[in-house]
């Protein structure tokens, strides 16, 4: 008797379980609404001009050419995201009316960002956008009696944070998102770690007595401009 009514008072537990269960599934819920994200779309755009480094440098060299690839939300008139890679090149300058020579390393840190502002006319916008470099110079060189003679900057001379560099159209001057632009800014390079000092006794009968000049002390400033022609739009693959 003891087992059938064990067994009576199981079969009862589960059914008034089941019930349970089967009433949760059943009873009305409030319906969740996920947040649909804006949509996007990519283009990418060729980019090539050139950059003004301040400062005791006071030289110029090219930017690109190079690829642009932009992620564009139209409804909130922004860039997403993006990518905008700066090949390396050689900068031309002097030091004490030394030509000098070092190779220039652009290095993205984060996403390319921004915003597309309407004006009057349909279709002309200005842009704004934003990207973090990593800056390195490397292969640093001086002529003198006719001959490139290295100087010892290491293999790890870059800035200690990265370059905040933000461009805009110029006044007068419009982005379209099928044609592309111009656009024009000023940054600021802070100071390097992981530099050897300019070692001028590295070079033989030349300035003996002269010892180290560090980085810091020639590149760092804020009068340093950039200027970027971005076109040829295309969907981006």
């Amino acid at each position: 008797m003891k087992t059938r009514t064990s067994t009576r008072r199981g079969s009862r537990l589960v059914a008034a379980a089941v019930a349970a269960l089967t009433m949760a599934l059943l009873a009305p819920t409030s319906p969740v609404h996920a947040e649909e994200p804006n949509p996007t779309f990519s283009l990418t755009y060729d980019a090539s001009g050139s950059t003004t480094i301040g400062a005791k440098v006071n030289a110029s060299m090219p930017v690109g050419p190079t690829t642009l690839t932009a992620t564009l939300d139209l409804a909130d008139q922004r860039i997403a995201g993006g990518d905008l890679a700066i090949p390396s090149q050689v900068l031309d300058f002097s030091i004490f009316g030394i030509p000098t020579r070092a190779t220039v390393t652009m290095t993205q840190v984060g996403e390319v960002t921004g915003t597309l502002e309407e004006t009057a006319k349909r279709g002309d916008l200005v842009l704004t956008a934003n990207v973090d470099y990593d800056i390195k110079i490397s292969n640093l060189q001086a002529r003198v009696f006719g001959i490139w003679w290295p100087l010892a900057v290491g293999s790890n001379c870059h800035t200690v944070k990265p370059v905040d560099v933000t461009v805009k159209s110029p006044a007068g001057e419009y982005f379209r998102t099928l044609r592309g632009g111009k656009v024009a800014g000023s940054y600021t390079i802070g100071s390097f770690t992981g530099c050897a000092p300019l070692n001028f006794l590295s070079i033989p009968f030349f300035f003996p007595t002269f010892g180290s000049v560090p980085i810091n002390s020639i590149v760092p400033g804020s009068n340093n401009t950039l200027e970027l022609q971005i076109s040829n739009p295309r969907p981006s693959a």
